[in-house]
């Protein structure tokens, strides 16, 4: 019987499922063994403790003891949920070992900057407090798992004292004996409890310590910040300031450490941080390098397979400069300008590295792009790029580097003389752009040099590196453009060899001309961020710009802010971008493709491209945070100006909608409005175009379209009727003239169904004219259809000899003037005199 009360009682408190039923057997259970044995309440538990479980002596000891079994299983249920949640605790290996690198870190570079705060290069800084960033949000993200942490355990906590405040562990049976499960039941809940309890105290207190390690980091970064914040607002003044002697001066300076220490310790700093750097954006790294193998690999493919199996693979590979010869370097050069800005906060180092392999890259580009001589003085002035570069990392001035900038300086208006020169006379594309960057290269050089022999060394060198720098990466910015546009070409006409390729619906070189204008709206976007960023004058700008349009204005009643006008017309000019290449992309399918009408997008693309402009502009309204009533008042406003003026603006986006909805015009369809006919190209907001077929193109209002009377050779089907009017002589016989036109319109691209008709139609003055109907399948080959039908008419009714009659004219002269006679009478005027038997002649 004890042992089948203990197994019952330990399924009791390890499953809930089975509370109701367990709790039945075991009290029943108990109490049947109890009572048997004639056992009282205040003879089984302490009469204090049994009052402090608000059990009343006089209830059964059936009842006391379910009451008490099942606050135990309760408490058991929850211990174990308790343990089970401390079990789940945050990965505290990782923790200890980066909160005390962070802390070293920090402390490292604040000691060399107290130390060295006289002889610390500005850039180095800018670098430094963008690395500090990086570190303090990974110190942050490690703060806040904690923080999670700390409201679970402040939730365990305090079911940890409910549970101990229960009067249940306060309870004693007068003897043991009596009951030995329950009472071992509630030894082991106490053990269980104890156990919870020191666990959760030791994994708080382990908590506590992560916590307060994460916020000394957190105050150690900061005061960081603030302390590379001020140095550097100290040496921005002072670049302005005469730092060493002119360059017709003795020399003034002196350096305790000579320059070889300072590039050693200047490369295991950038060591240290590139390290640190690689160890947290490591999956980015992959990511691009899985993306540079799989592009180049891809690439390799598709060249191989169009040098392979397209007819015309001579042709299309002429046109490939790049891809074809040197696919590694165009594959690096097409993903490092993205490499520039999908990283987060990159240290100056890891900069440098990603534009020397963009430049790298270019080396074997630039003579395809530019010419053999400008690749001549790219390859000649490379080792002085590099050694610039590597100049820029230093982390302490240099007096020393003086001499070796002021020769960078003249080195690099050297090249962009011999550029500027080369140039002179040439004309082709990139040669205004290259034209452009040698100027910008000059201009840099100039200020260097003037800067570095008036004493400002540090502005000397910011102006040398950024102009150099700049100077390459604008090269391969420009290449990574021609780079993406050929990678595009050789995809199109890769993907041309399935006629069912969405590529191959593209004109490419329609699609080129909007790719250009956006590929040159980001590369130039991103070359002049790396300008004043090199320069130091980013945060500047940005916080300028920032406060210039956060601001809060006032007009009249309303607040508002430039920068949420700013944001209203990004968004409304990204719904205009992508409304129209929608649109695009859609037309040209539909042109190019052999849909049925009933398949193609059409006219409905009005209606995608007008839901696109809608949602976009109350996107545009709400994060701009534009009260919806002021919308309304513009509305209204508007709507009194649509009653004066905008009638035909309105009537005619009106006409448009409904164009969408009835679909009696699609795109591609062939109609004729009034005198004007041709093939539907676009059904746009206000107005429609029609390509004639002579090659114009016509616009022609949507107002019309649905005004006028409107003919489509199309709506149902492409089929046309070609109508033809045959005209023979009298003399010739009809029933030949019908077989032979019938025998000619036994031919495959005239249609059986329905059958041609030759039809006698008119007795005219000089021909018996013959009505030929017959149809073709498709209105794209009608008229070279009539043409085909109406020469193999003539050539048999030639072989038939079937005359066709033209306009004949006999012309009788009775008399003639008088002048006409005396020169007719004179000799050697070469006219003959009239037969004087047939004077009328």
């Amino acid at each position: 019987m004890k042992r089948l009360f203990a197994l019952l009682l330990f399924i009791v408190s390890y499953l809930p499922i089975l509370h109701a039923q367990q709790n039945l057997l075991v009290s029943d259970s108990i109490s049947n063994e109890l009572l048997s044995q004639e056992v009282t309440l205040d003879s089984l538990f302490i009469t204090s403790d049994s009052m402090k479980l608000g059990v009343k002596t006089n209830l059964s000891v059936g009842s006391v003891l379910t009451r008490v079994i099942n606050k135990a299983q309760q408490h058991a249920i929850s211990l174990s949920e308790i343990k089970l949640e401390l079990g789940d605790n945050l990965d505290t290996t990782e923790i200890s070992n980066e909160l005390p690198t962070i802390k070293t870190f920090a402390d490292m570079i604040k000691q060399n900057i107290s130390e060295n705060k006289d002889f610390i290069n500005l850039r180095y800084l800018k670098g430094l407090d963008n690395l500090i960033r990086t570190v303090n949000e990974e110190n942050q993200k490690h703060a806040n798992n904690i923080n999670e942490r700390v409201k679970v355990y402040n939730e365990i906590g305090n079911k940890l004292v409910e549970i101990k405040s229960d009067s249940l562990f306060n309870l004693s049976l007068k003897d043991t004996t009596l009951a030995p499960i329950i009472n071992s039941e509630l030894n082991s809940l106490k053990k269980s409890l104890r156990s919870v309890d020191s666990i959760f105290l030791f994994s708080e207190i382990s908590l506590v310590k992560f916590q307060a390690s994460a916020s000394e980091n957190a105050i150690l970064l900061m005061e960081m910040r603030q302390f590379i914040t001020e140095n550097q607002k100290r040496l921005e003044k002072e670049a302005l300031g005469k730092e060493i002697n002119f360059i017709w001066e003795p020399s003034n300076f002196e350096q305790s450490i000579t320059f070889m220490e300072i590039t050693k310790q200047s490369t295991l700093v950038n060591l240290l941080i590139i390290v640190l750097y690689f160890g947290r954006q490591y999956l980015t790294l992959l990511l691009v390098l899985a993306l540079i193998i799989g592009i180049y690999l891809k690439i390799k493919r598709i060249v191989s397979k169009i040098s392979n199996e397209n007819e015309f693979a001579s042709l299309i590979l002429d046109r490939v400069k790049y891809f074809r010869k040197y696919t590694l370097a165009s594959t690096i050069i097409l993903i490092m300008p993205f490499s520039l800005i999908i990283f987060k906060n990159p240290p100056l180092i890891f900069v440098s590295i990603l534009s020397l392999l963009l430049a790298i890259g270019s080396t074997f580009l630039v003579k395809q792009q530019f010419g053999s001589k400008f690749h001549r003085y790219w390859l000649t002035f490379f080792p002085a790029y590099i050694l610039i570069a590597l100049s820029g990392l230093q982390w302490r001035i240099a007096f020393q580097e003086r001499w070796f900038i002021l020769l960078i300086s003249v080195l690099f208006i050297v090249m962009g003389i011999l550029t500027l020169k080369d140039l002179k006379h040439k004309n082709f594309t990139g040669s205004i752009f290259l034209r452009s960057a040698s100027i910008f290269l000059i201009i840099f050089q100039v200020c260097s040099l003037f800067l570095n022999a008036f004493g400002r060394f540090n502005l000397s060198k910011t102006f040398a590196v950024t102009g150099v720098i700049n100077f390459y990466r604008a090269v391969g910015l420009f290449l990574f453009i021609m780079v993406t546009m050929e990678a595009v070409y050789l995809f199109t006409e890769y993907n041309k060899k399935g006629s069912n390729g969405f590529t191959s619906f593209f004109d490419f070189q329609d699609l080129q001309k909007r790719m250009k204008g956006f590929l040159i709206f980001f590369t130039s976007t991103i070359w002049i961020y790396g300008v004043i960023w090199h320069l130091g004058y980013f945060d500047h700008i940005y916080q300028i710009v920032s406060k210039f349009l956060l601001e809060d204005r006032v007009l009249g009643d309303t607040n508002f802010q430039y920068g949420s006008i700013l944001l209203f017309i990004i968004i409304i000019y990204i719904s205009i971008f992508l409304a129209n290449n929608i649109a695009y992309f859609a037309t040209m399918q539909d042109q190019k493709t052999s849909l049925t009408r009933k398949q193609r997008l059409g006219s409905s693309v009005l209606l995608i491209r007008l839901g696109v402009l809608f949602v976009g502009f109350f996107i545009g309204a709400t994060a701009a945070k534009i009260p919806l009533d002021s919308i309304a008042i513009v509305l209204g406003a508007l709507s009194v100006g649509i009653g004066f003026g905008l009638q035909t603006i309105i009537n005619n986006l009106v006409s448009g909608i409904i164009l969408a909805f009835e679909r009696p015009i699609q795109i591609g369809d062939e109609i004729e409005v009034g005198t004007n006919a041709g093939t539907v190209k676009d059904v746009g907001i206000r107005a429609s175009k029609i390509r004639a077929y002579d090659g114009s193109e016509i616009v022609i209002p949507n107002g019309d379209l649905l005004s006028q009377s409107l003919i489509n050779w199309t709506l149902s089907d492409k089929k046309r009727r070609i109508e033809l009017i045959i005209g023979v002589g009298y003399g010739s016989d009809m029933k030949l003239v019908k077989s032979v036109i019938e025998k000619v319109l036994e031919r495959d691209k005239v249609m059986k169904v329905p059958a041609p008709q030759v039809l006698m139609q008119t007795f005219n003055d000089n021909s018996v004219d013959f009505r030929v109907l017959f149809w073709v399948e498709s209105m794209d080959i009608w008229i070279q259809m009539r043409a085909e039908v109406m020469s193999a008419i003539f050539e048999s009714f030639a072989e038939n000899n079937i005359e066709i009659p033209f306009p004949q004219r006999d012309l009788y002269i009775k008399s003639l003037p008088e002048i006409w006679k005396e020169k007719v009478s004179k000799p050697g005027d070469g006219l003959e005199k009239p037969d004087s038997e047939n004077p009328e002649v």
